[in-house]
């Protein structure tokens, strides 16, 4: 957006201005400038007079530049130098500059510096900053240095720490607990890699009080803490965790002494860690079939969904025999810790049962677990007659009156047998004929650590690091009671909790709303500089936050979709025009983006390689197989990371980034900047005033001035009146976004990348 400016200062804006620059050195008195010691007056010229003159003791030509990365998205606004006359000052009883401004009884030093433009006898304010040093050259020269004025450098996050010195950490995004326990997990919604929980690692920081003291980011109400299952992951990729039996829910906030510090979170559980929960693999299963009849639909007995079966309809050969119908599993999770249950249930049914005369069928269930190779088969249940669907009475894996060979552990492997046995009198005659369905199997497993008396001699207990938290991350700062859950709430939020930016960021809420499903999933134990989180959210966001050079307030630049204009451009309002485009070098025509932290080991779960199949860059500019592929690892972002899609579920048809809106995700935004070459305009500017679509034909419609220009404003040229075409295109149609700015006074250099 423009800056803004009073009407007499944007009348004032004409072919014929004289401008000047006036800077207001504020000290440690300032409150409203109207006493005349609140700040020293220099200036390019000499303006006013008595207390209330502007100095003009400015020997150089003062710069500001301004300028922003679409690759980056991140901002720069430039420090600024003036070399100043060492004169009196009529404002502070004639004392000199350097005088006053240093070993006074005012401060200057990391104060405000206010800088305005002086056109026609108006001021408008083009840059806010701090002082931060200053020198004498020569005995007769004073040199001050101004930098861009912003509370986010030197700050760290997070701030608190516990007694050990680690961490209160910092937690984004949404949480899902899961809620199973011992004795209570039944139902088909407790199978943890069907309904997986969503969670945090949590440090422990302390093991007093008989319990795991894990630090915490706020307090909550639904901070069950968590443990996986070893190598076991979810059917959207995510590793498999489990509720521990020990359900505090609650965080405290009396940890280490303290007295409801809010600051200070705790989640706790017990040492044995017992969790339990149901289990249904389905990946490695082998099927053997029988040599009478096939078996259908065998896909059904290992699905989530114990209504539906695989069907073997068996009619007997001649003569006695048996035959049967295996189902191998060899991919049951591990424990880390001792197994207290491990139980099969088996749900199948028997139907059709008819014996001929002087035959008769036996239908069977039998497993057979293996244990470090050693295995042995045990007939479960035997049917003479038809069976109702149900599930077989637990199977204790571990039981050794059972399974002789049972160790106490969780079988490599188990193979489900439905083996059906036929007798008759006459080896010329058939026995009959039955149907078996089988329906579902699943696994019923608890496991604790059982050694917590002793710590010194427990290293199960001690070599526990984190545990797992499935509450929601942090609460929007400046939106109480709402969770941060896309990436731009989150930056709004650190901004706002950490470097004490209350005000909305200007175009907050069109990014907000652009950002919905860019969801978050971070996690932070320990410190880092807050700008290269910051730096690191507006990356993975695609939006820049800067700091208006003009005023200090905060503002959010992005692409839109469909971008209004802000200026209008024709050839008699520039000079010095250079026309370029983006060097090859720069296209990034494929995207492999790793994504979602996995929250056990903090390395990067996903992979989606994207491309724009939509335009083919690579055929069109030739690109050779390994050129112009960019890698690229997403630690904040889970959500849209390309056309709208969450990151683990991107099917190959869906990764064209060429596809959709800019921003539909990640990758579309940063195909629409990178994907083809774009033109660049370099410029000065020459017109300080009307910049309207209607500046040559309604000079009352004025509502934009070139001199009121600013970084992340979108502008056109007029292509009825324009500058030589740019190549064989022509700019009609096309929209630049300003890249960065080069003021002095009377004098403005403009760069303009394509959109």
């Amino acid at each position: 957006m423009p800056i803004n400016a009073s009407q007499d200062y944007k009348t004032a804006l004409t072919s014929t201005i004289k401008e000047e620059w006036i800077f207001e050195l504020r000290n440690n008195t300032y409150s409203s400038g109207s006493a005349a010691t609140e700040y020293i007056r220099l200036a390019t010229a000499e303006v006013g007079s008595g207390n209330t003159k502007y100095h003009g003791y400015i020997k150089n030509k003062p710069t500001i530049r301004e300028s922003i990365d679409l690759v980056a998205s991140t901002s720069k606004n430039s420090n600024i130098s003036i070399s100043c006359a060492n004169s009196t000052l009529d404002n502070h009883s004639n004392a000199t500059l350097s005088a006053e401004i240093y070993g006074g009884t005012r401060r200057y030093i990391n104060r405000d510096v206010v800088v305005k433009s002086r056109v026609g006898g108006h001021e408008n304010t083009i840059y806010t900053g701090r002082l931060k040093s200053v020198s004498i050259a020569n005995q007769d020269i004073v040199n001050i240095e101004i930098s861009a004025r912003t509370p986010i450098d030197f700050l760290k996050i997070p701030e608190h720490t516990s007694n050990a010195g680690n961490f209160f950490p910092i937690l984004y995004g949404s949480g899902t607990p899961q809620t199973s326990s011992v004795g209570t997990h039944t139902s088909d919604t407790k199978f943890m890699q069907y309904s997986p929980a969503k969670v945090f690692p949590v440090m422990v920081d302390s093991l007093s009080n008989g319990q795991y003291n894990c630090l915490a980011h706020e307090a909550v109400t639904d901070g069950r803490l968590h443990y996986p299952i070893k190598d076991l992951f979810s059917s959207d990729g995510f590793p498999v965790f489990v509720p521990l039996d020990d359900a505090q829910n609650n965080s405290f906030d009396d940890y280490e002494g303290a007295t409801n510090d809010t600051d200070k979170n705790v989640l706790f559980t017990d040492l044995d860690l017992e969790r339990a929960y149901l289990l249904r693999p389905v990946q490695n299963i082998t099927i053997t079939s029988p040599s009478a009849g096939v078996p259908t639909n065998t896909a059904n007995f290992s699905d989530n969904d114990n209504t539906t079966s695989s069907t073997w309809n068996f009619t007997a050969p001649n003569g006695d025999g048996s035959d049967s119908f295996k189902f191998k599993i060899s991919d049951i999770s591990k424990e880390e810790h001792e197994i207290q249950e491990c139980k099969l249930y088996v749900k199948w049914a028997v139907s059709n049962h008819s014996e001929n005369s002087g035959g008769a069928i036996t239908s069977s269930l039998r497993v057979k677990p293996s244990y470090f190779g050693s295995t042995n088969t045990v007939a479960i249940d035997n049917e003479s007659g038809n069976r109702t669907a149900a599930y077989s009475s637990a199977i204790d894996l571990l039981n050794t009156s059972t399974f002789s060979n049972a160790n106490g552990q969780i079988p490599d492997d188990v193979e489900i047998e439905f083996l059906i046995s036929h007798n008759t009198q006459d080896d010329n005659d058939s026995a009959g004929s039955v149907t078996i369905d089988a329906f579902d199997f699943f696994f019923e497993i608890t496991t604790k650590i059982t050694d917590t008396d002793n710590l010194a001699n427990s290293s199960a207990v001690t070599s526990i690091k984190k545990l797992y938290t499935g509450a929601d991350g942090l609460d929007q700062s400046f939106n109480a009671g709402n969770v941060v859950t896309n990436v731009v709430q989150m930056h709004r939020d650190l901004i706002h909790r950490f470097a004490g930016i209350t005000d909305t960021p200007e175009n907050y809420s069109a990014l907000n709303t652009a950002r919905t499903n860019w969801t978050v999933f971070y996690y932070l134990h320990k410190q880092k500089e807050l700008l290269k989180v910051l730096e690191k959210t507006q990356k993975e966001g695609g939006f820049i936050f800067r700091f208006k050079a003009s005023d200090g307030s905060p503002q959010y630049i992005f692409l839109v979709d469909s971008p209004g204009i802000n200026h209008y451009i024709t050839k008699d309002d520039i000079k010095g025009t250079k026309i370029s485009i983006t060097d090859f070098d720069s296209l990034i025509t494929k995207r492999i983006i790793k994504h979602t932290r996995n929250p056990i080991n903090d390395e990067l779960l996903f992979e989606a390689e994207c491309t724009d199949t939509t335009n083919d860059p690579r055929t069109l500019y030739n690109v050779q197989s390994n050129e112009n592929i960019a890698t690229e690892e997403l630690e904040i972002l889970n959500g849209n990371i390309v056309n709208g899609e969450e990151g683990q579920t991107i099917s190959a048809s869906n990764r064209n980034m060429g596809a959709g809106n800019k921003n539909d995700g990640y990758a579309n935004y940063y195909n629409a900047i990178q994907g083809n070459p774009k033109i660049l305009v370099d410029l000065d500017i020459v017109n300080p005033g009307d910049s309207s679509l209607n500046k040559d034909s309604d000079p009352a419609s004025d509502s934009t001035y070139f001199y009121l220009i600013e970084v992340g404003d979108i502008c056109a040229f007029n292509h009825n009146n324009q500058l030589v075409p740019p190549f064989a295109e022509s700019f009609n149609g096309k929209k630049f976004i300003v890249t960065s700015l080069t003021r002095n006074p009377g004098n403005l250099k403009v760069s303009l990348r394509e959109i």
